[in-house]
C-alpha cells in the first residue's frame, strides 16, 4: 500500500466484572478508529491483562474490582462509597492483583490465552481492520512459557503473528520469562516490527527488524515513572530515525494494579515519521496532550514519500551502511561481551579485525591508553536552557553571581515548584482529563449493543 491510516490507542487499566464489559470498553476505541478510517490499530502494553479480572472470582479480587469501579468518572455516589470501603478492606486483607494473576496463569494459562485470542480475533473481524492487541502476561502458544506477549490479528480475525518481550523490565521479573528473538509480522497493511517496552531502548533491535523487512516500527509501552516514559519515547524516536521508518508508541495510563510499587501508569502516545516527513522536523506527526487521558490518535503514513526519502536523503541510512563490516564488528563485540565474567564488560580488549589498522574506527576500538574525565578537553559549555515548548529561555544571558545561587534556587519558580508549574499551565491537580471524544462514547455494559 502507498498510504496507510494508523490509529494509536491510549487506554486506562480497568478491572472489569465480565468479558462482555471489557469487550464494550474496547469497542469505544475501535469505533473511533473506524470513524477515522484506520486500517491498523495498536493497543498498549499490559492492557491485555484486563482479560484476567473477569476470570477471578475470589473475594479479594472482587474487592479490587469494586474499588476500581468506584474510582471511575461516571461512578454513582453509591458506587463511590462502596468502592472506598472495598478499597480499604482490600488493602487491609492484602489483596494483590499481580499475585492473583500469577495464580490464574499457573492453573488456567491456556484458558486465559484462548479467551484473549478469541476476544481480539472477534474485534478485528467485527471492525474489519488489522489489530495489534494489547500485550498481556500469557503462555506462549509455542512452548507454553509465560511471557509479556502481544498478538496481531487480520481483518478476517485470523492470527497473523505474535511478539513477546525480550529485554525484561524489573516489573516483568517473577511473572514472565524473556523471549529470544524479534521477527516482523506480515500483514495486509505492511510488515510490522513490534517492540514491547524496554526492547525499544536498544538500537540493534530496530536495525534487526528493519533489515528483516519491517516497514514500520510499533512500540507498546507501560511506564510507572515519568523517567521510564521519557526514555522509551526517546528510544522510539531514535529507532524510527535510525532506520528511516514510520513509528508509533502506544501507552497504557491510569491506575496500576500490576506493579509492585503501584505507581500510576503514565505516557503520551504518539505517531512518528522521519524528521524530513514531519511539518516541524520534529519526527512527531501527532501526540497525546496528557499523560492521563484516554484517547485515539490517527495519522496517515505515505510510503511513496518514504521510499523517495530513501533515495534522495542527504543521510542515506538505508543504502550506504557497510553491512559486511558492521556485521563482523558487532558479532565479534557481542561474542566477547558474552564471554566476559559478570561485571567485567568494561575490560573488553580491542577487536582483532583485519582492517583495524587501516581505519580510524579501528583505532577507537583498541585504544592504547585509558583516559579519565579530567583528561578530556572542554569543547563547549551550556549558557542557557530553553523550555520544551519553545516559549523562550528559562535563563537569561547575564552572568550569575555564584554567591546568589542558593537564594535563586530556593525561590519558588515553575522549575522548582510543581504546584506553581501546574497552575501556570492551567492544570488542576486531580482533575480527570479524559478526552471529550472518549466521553462521547458511553461505556458498554453486558448486553448492550455496539
Amino acid at each position: 500500500m502507498d498510504r496507510v491510516t494508523v490509529a494509536c490507542v491510549q487506554q486506562r487499566m480497568r478491572l472489569h466484572d465480565s468479558v462482555d464489559e471489557y469487550r464494550g470498553d474496547l469497542r469505544r476505541f475501535l469505533r473511533i478508529a473506524q470513524g477515522k478510517q484506520a486500517q491498523l490499530v495498536v493497543f498498549p502494553e499490559l492492557a491485555g491483562a484486563l482479560i484476567a479480572p473477569p476470570m477471578l472470582r475470589d473475594f479479594r479480587s472482587t474487592l479490587l474490582k469494586h474499588a476500581d469501579r468506584g474510582r471511575r468518572k461516571q461512578a454513582s455516589l453509591w458506587q463511590r462509597l462502596r468502592g472506598l470501603l472495598a478499597g480499604r478492606t482490600a488493602e487491609w486483607l492484602g489483596a494483590d492483583f499481580r499475585q492473583s494473576l500469577r495464580a490464574l496463569l499457573a492453573v488456567s494459562g491456556q484458558a486465559t490465552w484462548e479467551v484473549y485470542a478469541n476476544l481480539f480475533s472477534e474485534l478485528a473481524r467485527e471492525h474489519q481492520l488489522v489489530l495489534v492487541a494489547p500485550s498481556a502476561y500469557l503462555p506462549d502458544p509455542i512452548d507454553q512459557v509465560i511471557r509479556n506477549l502481544t498478538a496481531v490479528f487480520a481483518a478476517d480475525g485470523s492470527l497473523l503473528g505474535r511478539q513477546a518481550k525480550v529485554i525484561l523490565h524489573p516489573e516483568d521479573e517473577g511473572i514472565a520469562q524473556a523471549a529470544d528473538s524479534w521477527l516482523p509480522v506480515p500483514t495486509a497493511v505492511g510488515s510490522l516490527g513490534l517492540m514491547v517496552g524496554s526492547d525499544v531502548l536498544y538500537p540493534e533491535v530496530g536495525r534487526l527488524l528493519a533489515y528483516q523487512g519491517a516497514e514500520m516500527l510499533l512500540m507498546l509501552g507501560a511506564c510507572s515513572t515519568t523517567v521510564l516514559y521519557q526514555k522509551l519515547r526517546s528510544g522510539m524516536l531514535a529507532r524510527m530515525q535510525d532506520n528511516q521508518l514510520f513509528g508509533l508508541a502506544s501507552f497504557v495510563v491510569g491506575q496500576n494494579e500490576l506493579g509492585r510499587a503501584r505507581n500510576p501508569f503514565v505516557g503520551r502516545s504518539a505517531i512518528f515519521a522521519p524528521q524530513e516527513l514531519t511539518p516541524k522536523l520534529t519526527g512527531v506527526l501527532v501526540e497525546m496532550g496528557s499523560h492521563r487521558s484516554e484517547g485515539v490518535l490517527a495519522a496517515e503514513w505515505d510510503f511513496r514519500a518514504l521510499r523517495q526519502l530513501w533515495e534522495q536523503s542527504d543521510t542515506p541510512l538505508r543504502r550506504e551502511l557497510p553491512l559486511a563490516q558492521a556485521g563482523q564488528i558487532l558479532a565479534q563485540l557481542y561474542e566477547r561481551l558474552r564471554a566476559l565474567p559478570s561485571g567485567e564488560a568494561t575490560a573488553l580488549p580491542g577487536l582483532n579485525m583485519d582492517d583495524e589498522r587501516d581505519a580510524p574506527a579501528g583505532q577507537l576500538l583498541s585504544p592504547d591508553k585509558s583516559f579519565s574525565l579530567d583528561d578530556l578537553p572542554v569543547v563547549g559549555v551550556v549558557t542557557r536552557r530553553w523550555s520544551s515548548t519553545g516559549a523562550g529561555p528559562l535563563m537569561d544571558d547575564a552572568p550569575i553571581d555564584l554567591s546568589e545561587l542558593p537564594e535563586r534556587l530556593a525561590a519558588p519558580s515553575a522549575l522548582t515548584d510543581p504546584r506553581r508549574a501546574a497552575a501556570e499551565a492551567g492544570h488542576q491537580p486531580g482533575a480527570d482529563e479524559e478526552t471529550d471524544e472518549m466521553d462521547a462514547l458511553p461505556e458498554q455494559g453486558p448486553g448492550k449493543s455496539s
